[in-house]
């Protein structure tokens, strides 16, 4: 039995191809972002290095942008634009987003699952997040980390880029095989309550298997080159 989908498999395969012509030609947009993927054993070792372009932006993401470009407040809501927040429902949402997730925290920040399905631009969700904790096929959510963590983004020629960064560790008892890996911002609604939404979500090109104490570390670089 597969493990994927045909038409997920087809995915895997056009964006593998695509990343190989890409990284050949030196052809990137001019957004671009990228997915790296570390796996240290319980001794600090690296046991697993595994590096894609991020694909999947999806919807929320531009709404949110779109928020912003548009100056919303509570005060003057006239232009707003709706996002489906990661528990299905749809919210005027009017803040920028954050996903500084502290540790233990698996609502906001980078996110992982085991979700085989292709990623769509209507995504609110991962196909099955892993939540944090110590249980079966739990992980423990540290904090996000920043790259710079103030001041102004990096340049480097015409390339400028930040990068985020969280870590998780294993301590189920046994391996678990991650697939999916995403983003979620948190973010005010026109009300001033807290509300969530998946900003990016990501298919991994292979799954990564974490054994048990050992650690992953999930690292999105955005950069824009001019």
């Amino acid at each position: 039995m597969l493990k994927y989908s045909i038409s997920t498999l087809l995915y895997l395969s056009k964006i593998n191809i695509k990343d190989t012509i890409q990284n050949a030609l030196k052809l990137h947009n001019n957004i671009d972002i990228r997915l790296t993927i570390t796996i240290k054993d319980k001794d600090g070792k690296i046991i697993k290095y595994h590096k894609q372009h991020s694909h999947s932006f999806v919807a929320n993401f531009l709404n949110s942008l779109a928020e912003s470009f548009a100056q919303v407040t509570i005060s003057n809501n006239n232009n707003i634009f709706s996002c489906v927040l990661t528990n299905g429902s749809s919210d005027y949402v009017w803040s920028n987003f954050s996903v500084n997730g502290p540790n233990g925290n698996d609502t906001y920040g980078i996110v992982i699952g085991t979700g085989t399905k292709t990623p769509t631009p209507s995504d609110f969700k991962l196909g099955n997040q892993i939540t944090n904790g110590t249980g079966n096929g739990q992980m423990v959510y540290n904090a996000m980390s920043f790259n710079p963590s103030s001041g102004t983004v990096t340049i480097s020629g015409n390339t400028s880029y930040i990068q985020i960064t969280r870590t998780f560790q294993n301590q189920s008892g046994a391996s678990i095989t991650v697939t999916e890996t995403g983003i979620i911002g948190q973010m005010y609604d026109i009300s001033g309550a807290i509300q969530y939404a998946l900003m990016i979500h990501d298919l991994l090109s292979s799954s990564i298997t974490v054994p048990n104490l050992s650690i992953l570390q999930i690292t999105y670089t955005i950069s824009i080159t001019t």
